[in-house]
């Protein structure tokens, strides 16, 4: 059992959970996010935002205001942020404290998550929710009932969130696409004239329930199952990191729980992440390490899909030329 588990599936009183907030050039969000989950109530709860090098004068702006809203911020290098914890036991228990690594390269998601995970391990976290810092939490018993729906039982590794866009629409629960879905992607151009369907599932049920697959902008993941599989892939720098998150989840014989009566939303704006065409050739480069890894596709398949792909990423290329 963890730190944060019971023989009769209860909280136990001396859970501690960290909210992991990854930035970068993020201080406009972060002046938003950090009051609400500082503002949590009901269970022992440190901040960690892992600042993925962002520029120095967004950087300055986060500090500036960091110290002037938490006067206690433990701010510095991972080297030096672990050894105040090893130097300040009793400090690091104190509630609701925030915690500002400088990471001086951005190496994505994955690798940027994995410094504020492992800090939060050190801490003594049972668990770690993960948030983009565009989320926007306004429930304080948030992270409280989360992890109450996460440590109802042994097997769930990951617990998220009924996620509601900017646009109204829900961002989770989550399925994975099919072989067949991704063999013909060109369907996508053409609408519905292939029956694409949508990849966010229907979810009438108003209890926890086990689901396939969620989002990564706000989930929470036992520390136990983090620590079993060494931690997030950093293998990706972005994108795909939800399915290797479930195949691992699967791999390892936990479940992924929605709780559709917790909500957040996600305060995205499209088209704030920069060049299209860069972040779908990532975003291929992504997938096929996903399905050559996790899909547990056969040979022939997983050549059908490379194939795919490589197409698709010479049609982007040709594309990018002639928009230059």
């Amino acid at each position: 059992m963890g730190v944060c588990d019971t023989a009769d599936n209860t909280i136990d009183s001396k859970c501690r959970i960290a909210s992991v907030v990854l930035t970068h050039n993020s201080d406009a969000d972060i002046v938003i996010s950090l009051p609400q989950l500082r503002a949590q109530k009901s269970i022992d709860h440190s901040v960690i935002i892992v600042d993925n090098a962002s520029t120095l004068a967004c950087l300055q702006r986060m500090q500036t205001w960091l110290r002037h809203e938490c006067p206690d911020a433990v701010i510095g290098t991972i080297s030096e942020l672990e050894s105040w914890i090893r130097a300040n036991p009793a400090q690091v228990q104190v509630n609701r404290r925030v915690y500002l690594v400088l990471n001086p390269e951005n190496r994505g998601y994955s690798a940027g998550n994995n410094v504020g995970i492992r800090l939060a391990e050190r801490m003594g976290a049972g668990a770690v929710l993960i948030a983009n810092p565009d989320m926007r939490i306004d429930n304080p018993h948030y992270i409280a009932d989360l992890t109450q729906a996460l440590f109802a039982d042994e097997k769930n590794y990951i617990a998220a969130s009924r996620i509601i866009g900017i646009d109204g629409k829900s961002q989770n629960p989550l399925r994975e696409s099919t072989f067949w879905e991704e063999f013909t992607w060109p369907r996508s151009y053409f609408g519905k004239l292939f029956g694409g369907g949508s990849y966010v599932l229907s979810s009438p049920e108003k209890e926890p329930i086990c689901v396939p697959k969620v989002s990564g902008c706000c989930l929470m993941l036992r520390m136990s199952f983090l620590k079993a599989t060494d931690y997030l892939d950093e293998n990706v720098f972005l994108y795909c990191e939800e399915p290797i998150l479930s195949a691992r989840s699967r791999m390892s014989g936990g479940r992924i729980i929605y709780a559709p009566k917790i909500t957040a939303i996600h305060a995205h704006v499209r088209g704030e992440k920069g060049n299209t065409g860069k972040r779908m050739l990532l975003f291929i480069k992504s997938r096929k390490y996903y399905l050559e890894n996790y899909s547990g596709y056969n040979w022939l398949q997983l050549q059908l899909l490379s194939l795919s792909y490589g197409f698709l990423a010479l049609l982007n290329r040709v594309r990018g030329a002639f928009d230059k």
